[in-house]
């Protein structure tokens, strides 16, 4: 990968940076991460080892103590050097373990600012990687979307990317916009008297407009296969949003004690218990889901029960999901109220038959409900029953049919501005196929596929401003 020049990178590799890289807090042990040339000037300055003959070696550990300027020591533990260009950040690198006491990591970063080094900013050693050229800005996003995994499924997914997964892929794509680019100017450039060789990239003949069609279209499924994705994808790595709607005493409470694991929720028989929302994520088959208890949506002259309504149904729409509650037992007046309620959703709903463990209760079919209820769910989140299928249901009505391939080897856009790039890139394609069909000048289809190839570019960081960096590295924590 290309090493990045420019103003930007001059400035950053200018001075050596310290941050805490473990978590901020009390613990047993702290990792302090120094990068830049003056990394090993530095710790010989902050750390006295306990064997001081020899130099230190790349990736050996050595046991000593750390000092501050007037040479007292404050701490024992372990420094270990990485040299560039193999380190992490293609720089000299170290990392400093210390216990992981407040006033320790403080004193520990004050030696180090004393001893030369600046405070890191948000993201700088992933930063200084990608400007070094070890990793590309995809990599660099999936670095972030790790540390901030709620749940196991969502870090197999960001790791997939961090092994550039989908780096491949979109370069492979660039590859081959960048070759039907090559053989349409070789066209241009060379229509009587093209030989082997002659041109940008290009072997052999060049490609006819049939080929170039059938090129570009290839590439345009495999752009809009990845476009798909990125809904499934933005869930897994941002969480989904979840409302539990019903009518007073349907047991929407209960049913999010169940689904958490615990009482987080007050539960009551008296209707009009809950009057605001209550908020709390869980681990839905891999996904974090943030679920909203909702007040009872029922008639009442209340200004709190109606403000707890109005706050049920702003819940509601915000979600990617809602969870409609009814009561089994309550008879066909409860599939009227839900439909109604179904009426009011912008997305679609999992319809919770509720307290399948009294004698009465009958499940509606899904028939009964308006084409925005996905299917219904027979629970009785008293006992349990059904619970473990509705968290399936509720887990694939999220993503969709990827099960459990999602998240691990599966190809997916998870941010906005990879959906937008490709999206771009895609329209790019399509145009340049129309103008083909449409026996355009070439030269207006090569400005096509120029336009799509600076989508891709910018996409894997190849092409990029400060603005895009700045924006991209202010969503990373300190120390990563």
């Amino acid at each position: 990968m290309p090493t990045h020049s420019g103003e930007l990178r001059d400035l950053l590799y200018r001075d050596t940076i310290a941050a805490l890289s473990s978590a901020p807090g009390k613990g047993a042990i702290a990792v302090v991460r120094l990068s830049g040339a003056e990394t090993e000037k530095i710790v010989r300055k902050i750390f006295r080892p306990k064997d001081p003959e020899g130099d230190f070696e790349n990736r050996k550990f050595r046991v000593g103590r750390f000092v501050g300027a007037d040479g007292g020591a404050f701490d024992e533990g372990m420094a270990v050097m990485f040299f560039g260009p193999g380190s992490y950040t293609g720089e000299n690198m170290a990392e400093l373990y210390c216990h992981g006491g407040p006033g320790i990591v403080r004193a520990l970063l004050v030696a180090a600012s004393e001893a030369g080094a600046r405070p890191a900013g948000p993201g700088e050693f992933t930063k200084r990687a990608f400007l070094a050229g070890k990793i590309d800005l995809l990599q660099c996003e999936s670095v972030a979307d790790l540390v901030s995994a709620e749940t196991r499924r969502a870090a197999q997914a960001a790791l997939s990317h961090l092994d550039s997964g989908l780096s491949k892929t979109l370069e492979s794509i660039w590859e081959k916009i960048v070759e039907a680019g090559a053989h349409l100017e070789a066209a241009i450039d060379f229509p009587d008297e093209f030989e082997p060789g002659a041109g940008p990239a290009v072997q052999g003949k060049p490609m006819d407009e049939k080929e170039l069609a059938r090129r570009f279209m290839e590439v345009r499924d495999a752009l809009e296969g990845l476009e798909k994705t990125y809904n499934s994808g933005r869930i897994l790595r941002e969480g989904a949003r979840m409302a539990i709607l019903g009518r007073s005493n349907a047991g929407k409470s209960t049913l999010l004690n169940r689904l958490l694991g615990e009482e987080r929720a007050i539960m009551s028989p008296t209707p009009g218990t809950t009057r605001d929302t209550v908020e709390e994520v869980c681990d839905i088959g891999g996904i974090p889901v943030r679920l909203i208890d909702t007040a009872g949506i029922r008639e009442t002259g209340d200004p709190v029960e109606l403000e707890g309504t109005k706050r049920a149904r702003r819940a509601a729409a915000g979600s990617d999901i809602c969870l409609v509650v009814v009561d089994a037992a309550a008879g066909p007046e409860e599939v009227r109220w839900a439909n109604a309620e179904l009426g009011e959703l912008d997305c679609l709903a999992i319809m919770v038959a509720n307290k399948m463990d009294l004698p009465h209760a009958k499940a509606p079919g899904r028939s009964k409900f308006s084409g925005k209820a996905a299917c219904v769910c027979p629970v009785s989140a008293l006992t349990g029953e059904g619970i473990e299928n509705l968290r399936e249901t509720m887990a694939s009505t999220l993503i969709g049919n990827e099960g459990d391939e999602f998240g691990g080897n599966q190809l997916f856009l998870a941010r906005e501005r990879h959906r937008d790039l490709v999206v771009r890139c895609k329209k790019a394609i399509e145009r340049g196929a129309e103008g083909l069909n449409n026996t355009t000048s070439p030269e207006l289809v090569a400005v096509d596929l120029n336009e799509a190839q600076r989508a891709l570019s910018e996409l894997l960081g190849r092409d990029y401003g400060q603005a895009l960096l700045d924006k991209i590295f202010s969503t990373f924590c300190i120390g990563k």
